[in-house]
């Protein structure tokens, strides 16, 4: 009896240990492994913020219309351009440039004169001889407001090719005679190069090209109404930029 009794207990302990290495091998060869978490790419950032100041000149031809009282029809008109602007790396590159996107506000000043021809005088015996001409000067202000591109490549150590373009709105004030104010759509581009004098400072220059062709001079004479438009025009610009 006593044997029988050591026998089933003896059989017992054998069954669990089998038992036990069977689900230890089975979970082995089961081959279950943790999920594999993929951290997700981080989103591009946009880079430094930047601000700069520059200036430029450059000459247009003012055409004068059919109907204004003018002995010129045609004269240049020099400018002077002002610009301040502020903007932002975009953080990501096109075709090897560096591209960031700013505002810009410009103050262009110019003027030039214009001769007003002297009234026919009336036909009277003895004929009355002719009067003088009359010189008024006309200045013009332009204030555009425009939001450019800006694509920058390296082309040496310290020195950057660019390129620029822009779009916007700009305001007109003529004084010639009277004063009048207007406005109309205006566009830019620019082309050359930047050096970085440190980390935060560069200088820029180059051409600039401006589109013109919507905006309206008045040229009003003794209430007869009268008009020009400015030509397109490329000029120089120069500049410098500081990197926060």
């Amino acid at each position: 009896m006593i044997n029988e009794m050591i026998q089933f207990a003896f059989a017992m302990k054998l069954t669990t240990l089998i038992a036990t290495i069977g689900s230890v091998t089975a979970t082995a060869f089961a081959g279950e492994t943790a999920p594999v978490q993929t951290a997700a790419a981080p989103a591009p950032a946009l880079g430094g913020w930047f601000a700069g100041a520059g200036f430029g000149q450059f000459e247009s031809e003012l055409s004068v219309g059919e109907g204004a009282n003018l002995v010129e029809r045609t004269k240049d008109i020099d400018f002077d351009m002002y610009s301040l602007h502020v903007g932002r790396d975009l953080g990501t590159q096109f075709l090897g440039c560096d591209l960031a996107t700013y505002l810009e506000v410009g103050y262009l000043d110019g003027g030039t004169n214009l001769t007003i021809p002297a009234p026919t005088p009336p036909v009277t015996t003895p004929p009355t001889p002719p009067g003088q001409p009359t010189v008024a000067g006309l200045d013009v202000e332009i204030i555009p407001i425009t939001l450019n591109l800006l694509a920058e490549r390296t082309l040496f150590s310290s020195i950057k090719g660019y390129i620029s373009g822009g779009i916007g709105y700009a305001f007109t004030e003529t004084s010639f005679l009277n004063n009048d104010s207007d406005g109309g759509f205006y566009a830019q581009a620019s082309i050359g190069l930047a050096y970085d004098i440190n980390e935060q400072w560069e200088m820029y220059g180059g051409a600039r090209y401006i589109y013109l062709g919507d905006l309206e001079i008045d040229l009003e004479i003794g209430g007869v109404p009268g008009g020009a438009e400015l030509d397109d025009s490329v000029g120089y610009e120069i500049g410098l930029r500081y990197n926060f």
